[in-house]
């Protein structure tokens, strides 16, 4: 089940950003006398009224301004009202929101209990398990086993790859070196598949190492193409690293990815 309390606080974050801009845009409205003004439109052109003590003054040209500060402020008012109706409610929400406590409900059940469940949510580990018997690793034969073996012990063809399957193992998220997809018909076998414990869906990750020859690109971008033709996308359920014989690996960058997957666990 996915935790959206990590969106929900960045909501909250520009919501109170909103709120300090408002209330400094009513800051330079205060001198601005609140009356209420009326609007007709008469010939494909608006006519603008000012109604004060009883009577109702047409208001044109330069002085127009006046009526644009009156209907900009009411407009400041109520934004910021709803802005802080807003706030309160999701801060309020917030000391709620325990999405994962469902789950934890069946997880936390002694096991005695918990042997004779069904549970509504399969449990991550059961899920994990279950995902990584049906995306079984180390399919690719063509090349014959890697020289660098990884913390988790499988052996990958490359320093890069062994540094993303460190980085990938070291923050606990589930994947799987050079599986087998069928891409359409097609067998492939992506450096790395992946689950994304937020919404349980797998992702790929394939390290281009040698962009700067031209035939190996080229091959590499087809592959890229053949993937959003089967409906991937790419950033989304693509991930691409890359580097060549003047341009090492971006580790920041790698971070950053595997960074994203952490901050989606649920």
């Amino acid at each position: 089940m996915i935790d959206y309390r990590f969106a929900l606080e960045e909501q909250l974050s520009e919501i109170k950003d909103l709120i300090k801009e408002s209330e400094s845009r009513l800051k330079t409205l205060e001198r601005v006398k609140l009356l209420p003004v009326e609007v007709l439109k008469r010939n494909n052109k608006y006519l603008y009224y000012i109604k004060e003590d009883n009577k109702r003054r047409y208001i044109k040209g330069k002085k127009l301004k006046e009526v644009q500060k009156i209907i900009q402020k009411n407009y400041e008012l109520k934004l910021n009202k709803n802005l802080l109706k807003m706030e309160r409610k999701l801060e309020k929400f917030l000391k709620e929101y325990r999405i994962n406590d469902i789950q934890g409900l069946y997880e936390n059940t002694v096991e005695g209990r918990r042997l004779m469940l069904t549970p509504l949510i399969e449990p991550d580990d059961a899920f994990i398990e279950r995902w990584m018997n049906d995306h079984p690793g180390e399919q690719n034969q063509y090349y014959g086993v890697g020289n660098y073996k990884t913390q988790r012990g499988e052996y990958v063809r490359s320093k890069s790859e062994k540094i993303i399957a460190d980085m990938l193992y070291a923050n606990k998220i589930p994947y799987q070196y050079e599986a087998l997809l069928d891409l359409n018909g097609k067998n492939i076998y992506p450096d790395f598949t992946i689950l994304d414990l937020k919404d349980r869906t797998t992702k790929y990750w394939e390290h281009f190492g040698i962009v700067s020859d031209i035939d190996y690109a080229t091959k590499n971008f087809q592959r890229l193409a053949e993937y959003e033709a089967c409906g991937l996308e790419l950033g989304k359920d693509i991930l691409i690293s890359q580097e060549a014989e003047n341009m090492p690996l971006d580790i920041a960058i790698v971070e950053r990815k595997i960074n994203k997957l952490a901050c989606n666990k649920g």
